[in-house]
């Protein structure tokens, strides 16, 4: 009786897995676009992290290492254990970064938050970036944390004898004037010093014409591609989502049919490689 029952609970499992896979792919072919929108609320909505490292493709050395943390904001008012009521919005993380400088020259740590609502606006975003010696002592952290309600950015900086804070307008980082003359003060800079870099800056925009303010407004992909995911035996189909991080920058993200990222494919031959599917890979000694 028991072997008939886990014989009709693999049959159950395995038409399951036959109608996902038709519901998912059936009729469509490799290259066949997908909305993004699609692929969007997979990445957001997945139940499983990404472990990933950072590596440099054509050498195949070690750069450095994330986790990438997706989690859905909801509010549990149902008495039933477990169920969802309502969802509040979402939350990326891109937590335990780590990026390896060269020998004997440490460490740079990083971290990135971000919420949003329900409909996908943003809420908060908080950047950690922590630079470590050989000896894993910091010689500088940089904090930013930005709001969409009051449109302010906070950012903190400490050095070895030295730290400050500083607020100010979400608005003007788009002004390369405003915001150098923001970091200065950030780091505390005497009126003199400040007077003089700045009449240097001001020099620099204005020959590089970047005087006026900036816009930050990328573009995003309209559409994903369903594609295999490049660099491994097994036939994995995945969506592929190309997009230009800056202009004549091009890279590719590939993402499978739950949400978890398994490859990035960025300029210059780095990747961001899940280790669930790529392995681990090692730092190399010269």
């Amino acid at each position: 009786m028991q072997r008939l029952i886990l014989v009709m609970l693999g049959c159950f499992w395995l038409f399951m897995t036959w109608q996902l896979w038709r519901v998912e792919y059936a009729g469509q072919k490799l290259g066949a676009a997908v909305e993004i929108s699609t692929v969007w609320d997979k990445v957001r909505r997945a139940p499983d992290d990404s472990q990933l490292q950072i590596v440099h493709a054509p050498s195949g050395q070690l750069m450095g290492s994330l986790d990438w943390q997706p989690k859905v904001l909801t509010e549990n008012t149902s008495r039933v254990e477990g169920q969802i009521t309502r969802i509040d919005g979402y939350e990326l993380e891109m937590d335990n970064g780590v990026f390896l400088l060269g020998t004997d020259q440490g460490q740079v740590k990083f971290g990135i938050n971000l919420v949003m609502n329900a409909a996908s606006a943003w809420q908060t975003v908080r950047i950690n970036f922590r630079m470590l010696d050989d000896q894993n002592i910091t010689d500088l952290h940089l904090g930013a944390l930005a709001t969409a309600s009051n449109q302010v950015l906070n950012l903190d900086l400490e050095l070895h004898n030295y730290s400050n804070r500083i607020q100010m307008p979400l608005e003007d980082i788009r002004d390369p004037r405003k915001f150098s003359k923001a970091l200065l003060e950030l780091r505390g800079t005497g009126k003199l010093t400040t007077i003089t870099t700045m009449f240097a800056i001001n020099k620099l925009l204005d020959e590089a014409n970047l005087g006026t303010q900036l816009d930050f407004n990328f573009e995003l992909p309209r559409k994903a591609h369903l594609d295999r995911l490049p660099g491994v035996r097994s036939d994995i189909k995945v969506y592929r989502v190309d997009f230009e991080p800056f202009q004549g920058w091009p890279a590719s993200m590939y993402i499978n049919p739950t949400g978890e990222i398994l490859l990035v494919r960025l300029p210059q031959g780095y990747e961001l490689r899940n280790t669930h599917y790529y392995g681990i890979a090692h730092r190399r000694t010269p």
